[in-house]
């Protein structure tokens, strides 16, 4: 993503699909900039499928389209989404 994505960017894009629990950008750690993906975890497995297919390929944030995609890292797998860019 780009480096002017906030947290608070994100949040008040993906709180219009149901309640945000968690959000994470991922830096690098010597530049401090962005790694290019996200992840988001909702109250529910409905409201994470939900968003993703609200999402997909509609969120253009600096000329950067967002892919969003359920993933299995949080330990709640079904709650959680990655979001990255293309």
């Amino acid at each position: 993503m780009d480096e002017r994505v906030t947290d608070r960017v994100l949040y008040d894009i993906l709180i219009q699909a149901g309640r945000v629990v968690d959000l994470y950008i991922p830096r690098d750690r010597d530049t401090d900039k962005p790694k290019g993906y996200a992840f988001a975890e909702y109250e529910t497995e409905e409201i994470a499928e939900y968003a993703v297919k609200l999402f997909s390929g509609l969120v253009t944030l600096y000329n950067r389209t967002l892919k969003f995609a359920v993933c299995p890292l949080f330990s709640h797998p079904f709650l959680s989404f990655l979001l990255y860019y293309r």
